[in-house]
């Protein structure tokens, strides 16, 4: 259920919420990197991560591997560099990806487009419930004019100089991505209770299993030292090579494994 706060404005989402998170067997589900102080460089960070510990979890099992294996596609950058190449030299295209790649082997690189046959070897598929609590629904047209009203100065002094949209919470700038996060995870709702965390669009769309929802779970309680943040967490499951939705997500992104 989607409901619209009273204080803040915000679009919540509300409810319990089960999800999929793949993840290193020797980190656990629940063990991702800990951010620092919000002044350091955030270039390298997650898109809705905050100062402590942020937790990302897709709807449905195609969408948590399109997440996990996003970084090994071969981009459409890549591919017309090869074409191009291929055409100065007069060669076919299979020939010079093939030449390429031999050289990243080589020199002990995976090539884009690529994985090594290992990769599923200690990653696990996770299954998490979230109880019931409000999730901030960051692509609702309310979540985006509450982020203009209250945070518009700040944006502005990033180079917004026009309203906050989609491009911009969607985009790459972890400046404004995280400002939005961190400022998100103070609010105070109108039932006295602060988010869990955000729920957004995957970059990747639907799957046919689900609409492409992720979530963005932020870890209020083990960041102070404490245990009972509201998540449970089923025993994972290994990752075999024919698991219907990690090929999937190997065809989706175009991305071949050894």
């Amino acid at each position: 259920m989607i409901r619209t706060c009273t204080k803040t404005g915000l679009a919540l989402v509300t409810g319990a919420v089960t999800a999929y998170r793949v993840a290193k067997e020797s980190y656990g589900p629940l063990g991702p990197q800990e951010r620092g102080s919000f002044t350091e460089d955030r270039s390298g960070w997650y898109r809705y991560d905050t100062p402590g510990r942020t937790v990302y979890a897709a709807e449905d099992e195609r969408t948590a591997f399109l997440e996990a294996l996003s970084w090994a596609r071969l981009t459409s950058q890549h591919a017309n560099y090869l074409e191009k190449s291929a055409e100065f030299f007069g060669i076919d295209v299979a020939a010079l990806r093939a030449e390429v790649e031999e050289d990243w082997q080589r020199n002990g690189n995976m090539a884009p487009g690529w994985i090594p046959a290992n990769w599923r070897n200690g990653r696990l598929l996770y299954h998490l419930r979230f109880a019931a609590g409000s999730w901030v629904d960051i692509d609702h047209g309310d979540t985006i004019a509450s982020l203009n009203e209250q945070l518009g100065r700040e944006l502005y002094e990033l180079g917004v100089t026009e309203s906050l949209t989609l491009s911009e919470i969607t985009g790459a700038r972890r400046d404004i991505t995280t400002l939005l996060a961190t400022w998100l995870r103070e609010q105070v709702l109108d039932d006295g209770s602060y988010p869990l965390g955000i729920r957004f669009l995957s970059k990747h769309g639907a799957t046919g299993q689900g609409h492409g929802h992720c979530w963005a779970f932020w870890l209020r309680r083990a960041d102070v030292g404490l245990s009972g943040d509201p998540v449970q967490v089923e025993q994972g499951q290994e990752i075999a090579l024919n698991d219907r939705a990690y090929k999937f997500a190997l065809k989706r992104h175009g991305i071949h494994s050894r």
